[in-house]
């Protein structure tokens, strides 16, 4: 970010510009750009785009370049992308690179890093049974899958929202960017939890992401806290 003295001899270029010169700012803080130069501009806001649209423009791109997929991965990928079309196209590039044929949705944890679903639904199913050998057993199978401690942690959050959502409003909301199977799952599993308990876990997943992130011994810290999830009753009482 500029300086208020470097802001102000950008504004006497502004004021006086050369006829052959067109300036272009780009910013992501706009609010730290002073008003004397705010006032000089035409300001675009850009949004993210939604997971639907990015998902519509990957799958045309697979069906004009001849690729074949499965129809579940489309989604996923797309969420991955964060709003970002260009990385959307990034990483369908990097599934298209493996030369595997048809693109499949294990292709997100062999080569994208992404949690394996079945395996966070039935973590998130054991502690929502209160069984805290499963719990810990889920945790297990997540970690030598080669999922590490900080991305279990961020996966647990995201797929608790879901089920947070589910709970909340129509399971036919755009707030759901899910498959017709994910939508399932979650619905079952959103049985065992209440609206409060899941914004409870939400939370304080959140808060402890960094002290796991930047522990020694991140293990027992998630394995802690997910049992507490799992015998949340218990600590109640």
């Amino acid at each position: 970010m500029l300086s208020i003295s470097a802001f102000n001899a950008l504004l006497k270029i502004l004021e006086e510009p050369p006829s052959h010169v067109k300036f272009i700012f780009a910013t992501t803080e706009p609010n730290k750009v002073i008003p004397t130069i705010q006032s000089r501009c035409q300001r675009f806001d850009f949004t993210n785009i939604s997971p639907k649209l990015i998902a519509e423009q990957l799958k045309s791109i697979l069906e004009q370049e001849k690729i074949k997929c499965e129809e579940d991965l489309i989604l996923p990928l797309a969420k991955m992308a964060n709003g970002s079309m260009r990385d959307g196209l990034s990483l369908l590039d990097r599934l298209i690179s493996t030369g595997v044929e048809p693109l499949g949705v294990s292709l997100l944890e062999e080569f994208l890093g992404s949690a394996n679903s079945e395996k966070i639904y039935n973590l998130i199913g054991q502690i929502g049974d209160s069984d805290a050998a499963g719990t810990l057993t889920a945790i297990e199978d997540l970690i030598n899958s080669g999922l590490g401690e900080v991305r279990i942690v961020d996966s647990l959050i995201d797929y608790m929202r879901d089920l947070m959502v589910v709970k909340s409003i129509e399971p036919d909301s755009e707030l759901l960017v899910l498959t017709a199977e994910q939508k399932k799952r979650s619905a079952e599993l959103a049985e065992k939890f209440d609206i409060a308990g899941l914004v409870y876990n939400i939370t304080t997943l959140e808060k402890l992401r960094w002290t796991i992130k930047n522990s020694d011994t991140p293990r027992p810290l998630l394995e802690a806290l997910a049992l507490r999830f799992a015998l949340s009753e218990h600590f109640l009482n």
